[in-house]
Parts: C-alpha cells; sequence; structure tokens
C-alpha cells in the first residue's frame, strides 16, 4: 500500500497542474471551500482518465493481490477477470485441467491419506466470513470421513491480517498442528497478529520458532503459489470447493457429504 499512496500524491499533484496553488488560509473557508471543489475535481478527472493506471498500482501490492479482489471505479460495473485456459462450452474443464495440481500440491496443508480416491480442496481467507461459518463443516467432514483427503489452500486479500494468518497455517501444517491451528483461527472474533498467536500457544506451539518458519522461502513463496493457482482457476469468491475436479456450492454437512459418497 506505501506504493500505492507514493504515487497517489503525484496524482494529486499532477491534477492539479504546475500552476494549481492549495489555498490555506484559515482565515478565508469560502476560498478554502473553492479550492477544496477545484481539487475534487481535478482528481476526480484524473481518476477517470487513468483508471487502468492506477488499477496495476493497487494490484502491485501484497495485501490486494488476488483475482478475487475486484478494483471498482466510478462508473463501471464489476467485471470477472479474464482466465487463460477457460473452455468456452465448459468452464470446469479449467478445474479438471489443474485437478492434479490442486490434489497433489506440494504446498497446500492437507488432512487424511495422501493417496485417496476422493478428494475435497478448499480456496478459502482466514478472515472470510462464509469461511467461518463452513470451518466447523469441514472440520466434521475430516473426522467422518478418514478416508478422504481434504486439501486447504489459504488466501490473503480479505484482511491486512490473512497473509500472517496463511503463512501461520503453513508453519502449523509442517508441525502437524495445521487442522487445529484452523479450527482455532476460524472461531476467533477478532483476527490479529496477537490473537493468532494465542492459538499457536494454545496448541502447544513456539511462535518464535513459528514465526522463523514463515519466513522461510518456502512458505513464503507457498501461499504465492496458492495465490497464483486461484487466479489461473479464475476463483473469484471464496470459500470456494472443489470436489474430485468438480467445484461444488453446496455448504451444509448433509450436501457435503452426500457429494463425497457419490464418489466413493
Amino acid at each position: 500500500m506505501k506504493i500505492f499512496f507514493k504515487y497517489f500524491a503525484v496524482l494529486v499533484v499532477a491534477a492539479l497542474g504546475a500552476g494549481g496553488v492549495i489555498y490555506l488560509d484559515a482565515h478565508c473557508p469560502k476560498k478554502q471551500a473553492e479550492q477544496s471543489q477545484l481539487i475534487n475535481q481535478a482528481i476526480e478527472s484524473y481518476v477517470q482518465n487513468n483508471k487502468e493506471t492506477l488499477a496495476n498500482l493497487v494490484l502491485e501490492s501484497d495485501t490486494f493481490k488476488n483475482s478475487s479482489f475486484q478494483i471498482k471505479m466510478s462508473g463501471e460495473s464489476e467485471q470477472q477477470p479474464e482466465t487463460e485456459n477457460v473452455a468456452d462450452d465448459n468452464p470446469n474443464k479449467t478445474f479438471l485441467k489443474h485437478w492434479d495440481e490442486m490434489k497433489n500440491s506440494e504446498v497446500a496443508p492437507y488432512a487424511g491419506p495422501k493417496e485417496a480416491k476422493v478428494t475435497v480442496v478448499e480456496f478459502f481467507d482466514f478472515a472470510c466470513g462464509h469461511c467461518k461459518a463452513l470451518a466447523p463443516v469441514m472440520a466434521q467432514l475430516i473426522k467422518n470421513n478418514p478416508d478422504v483427503k481434504f486439501v486447504f489452500n489459504p488466501l490473503f486479500f480479505m484482511s491486512e491480517h490473512s497473509p500472517y494468518a496463511a503463512k501461520a497455517s503453513l508453519a502449523a501444517f509442517q508441525k502437524g498442528k495445521f487442522v487445529e491451528v484452523f479450527e482455532g483461527v476460524m472461531t476467533l472474533p477478532e483476527m490479529n497478529e496477537d490473537t493468532i498467536n494465542q492459538i499457536l500457544i494454545d496448541e502447544g506451539l513456539n511462535v518464535d520458532e513459528i514465526k522463523q518458519m514463515m519466513e522461510q522461502k518456502e512458505i513464503r513463496r507457498g501461499i504465492q503459489d496458492i495465490d497464483a493457482l486461484s487466479q489461473v482457476l479464475g476463483i473469484n469468491g471464496v470459500p470456494m470447493l472443489i470436489i474430485n475436479g468438480e467445484p461444488f456450492y453446496g455448504r451444509s454437512l448433509d450436501d457435503l457429504q452426500n457429494k463425497i459418497n457419490s464418489y466413493k
């Protein structure tokens, strides 16, 4: 975001032009109001004429680097991101094409047998309310289906604390505590670094060690790889579930269990 604010300052100067002057006389509110209106009009005009440039600046920041974050400029309707390799006749072919990559991910945490007949893949964000609502259902499915593999792909676009939670979960997975940390973080009424650390402590993990692991190349690159895969798949909302290569939009325990059973 520092990059964005840096360029936003340049934007204001550019919008005003070389002859623009901000009137700062505290004793003349009329002139202040007039100058403020001129500045707002100039900025609005600049935004309208430079939408593409501004969108690229925002997307360069780590917090918002995900296909699920849509730039909404004044006067434009929301559009779905264009995705490579999506067949016009059957968009689900994209999921099937990348299914092996999803179910055999080298970085995404998973529960259950590594080689399973049925695999459930979830893309989620720890800050997502719908993902939090689905979390106990996923936890129960794991308990009810020891023969099914569950793969979890944490994204990080909904909160400034999402990247920390995502990296912490990958580190917890290496310590054999992913499911416990996943369930704990999902129950937090307020998610931030301190509350996430408390979950790690509650699960018997050393916070300092986890933080060191989080900065390792494997984990930092891992969450970027998960993010990149979500963009290739054209995922523009979470939670997103894929079962044996097929996207599934049911959210109840019964609906998900019935779908899993259909593949057994």
